[in-house]
């Protein structure tokens, strides 16, 4: 009895240094990993089926499929959602006053009188262009525009947001297909958006003369940098625009800036990685508890194999996080790790944060004509 006892050790010590050798991802125990990246890309049988390694975000540790406390963040399949050191430097930043400025334009670009309301917030900005087209079947219009800052040496390109109603409605009904993993193929073989913000940027930024426009204007101001920005959907759509134009190589990568207001998840994972891989300047301003970056929802990894996991949505990082109401001095995070696990609840939603971005409502800012007091 005790010769088989011993035998059968034996047996399964061999067995797990057969799964160690055989393949570099498997590991004996996930506990012994002491940084992240190794700890994602790595996993164990248990009783021939295999489990992932997790990294415990809090505690910066690695272990099985039980280590984690249920509800706190777990970076697992994948090194890229580990922690990316964000580096604070000049030039590189991110500030309140440059969002700010920034959302200024955004904003404007609700106005039926853009020229005007960016003359009352932004005096500093000399030239303009709107653009607007039905991006969908149901007459639902985007709204986008070009603007030139001698003063900062700046281009803007900034989108509108979604309209209330039809419009939010065809987004959330486009996103819920492409969490079942129905993107469309954008700017590269595997990185795909949603098939709504796809149709959108055609016709908006393709289709109406706005791309010809802005790179007649980016070669006879070769020295400025280029802005984009958007708050919702038009978040989504200056994401694309900026991967767009530097995969295209319409413009260097070093003169983008890319900064968006209460951006959904855009695409999929292969978007989230070419737009870190493209766009060095880049940032999603989150307000609180502003329910719309939750949606898309990507699914539990652990439900899914690698190929269904690879379709998953994911934001990009930096995230800049506000836990507050934004109020001028109020501070902010800038998150390191993608799709901002751990550094805000996604389980709260008030989608007055949503709409209430640094404290203005849009509309009303729009209809008291755009008073710069009130915002920068």
């Amino acid at each position: 009895m005790q010769y088989r006892k011993v035998n059968g050790i034996f047996a399964l010590v061999a067995l797990l240094l057969f799964f160690k050798t055989s393949d570099a991802g498997n590991v004996v125990v996930c506990k012994d990993i002491k940084d992240c990246k190794t700890c994602a890309e790595s996993y164990i049988h248990i009783l021939g089926f295999r489990e992932d390694c997790r990294w415990c975000l809090e505690s910066n540790s690695c272990g099985g499929p039980i280590s984690c406390p249920a509800g706190k963040p777990v970076i697992q399949k994948d090194p890229f959602k580990c922690p990316t050191p964000y580096t604070p430097t000049a030039g590189k930043r991110y500030t309140d006053a440059l969002g700010r400025s920034l959302f200024a334009v955004s904003v404007a670009v609700r106005d039926s009188n853009v020229t005007e309301c960016l003359r009352n917030s932004r005096p500093d900005i000399s030239y303009v262009q709107a653009y607007e087209v039905e991006c969908d079947g149901s007459g639902n219009l985007c709204k986008g525009l070009i603007a030139k800052s001698e003063e900062a040496k700046a281009l803007y390109v900034a989108y509108k947001g979604s309209t209330f109603g039809k419009q939010v409605f065809a987004e959330m009904l486009h996103g819920l297909t492409a969490q079942l993993g129905a993107w469309e193929k954008f700017e590269s073989e595997n990185a795909g958006v949603i098939n709504y913000f796809h149709t959108a940027f055609y016709r908006l930024f393709i289709d109406s003369g706005m791309k010809e426009d802005l790179i007649d204007l980016m070669k006879k101001h070769r020295n400025y940098r280029v802005w984009l920005t958007g708050h919702s959907l038009g978040g989504s759509l200056a994401s694309m625009t900026a991967l767009h134009l530097v995969k295209s190589k319409s413009i260097d990568r070093n003169r983008v800036r890319l900064i968006t207001f209460g951006e959904p998840r855009t695409g999929n994972i292969a978007y989230a990685k070419e737009i870190e891989s493209n766009i060095p300047f880049r940032y999603r301003v989150i307000k609180r508890h502003d329910p719309v970056p939750n949606m898309p929802a990507p699914m539990n990894p652990a439900l899914l194999t690698a190929a269904q996991y690879n379709k998953q949505p994911m934001h990009w990082r930096y995230l800049v996080y506000y836990d507050n109401n934004m109020a001028k001095g109020e501070g902010f995070r800038v998150c390191d790790v993608a799709d901002d696990l751990g550094c805000r609840n996604p389980a709260l939603s008030n989608f007055g944060d949503h709409t209430t971005y640094f404290q203005i409502d849009q509309d009303d800012f729009v209809r008291n004509h755009c008073p710069r007091s009130e915002l920068i």
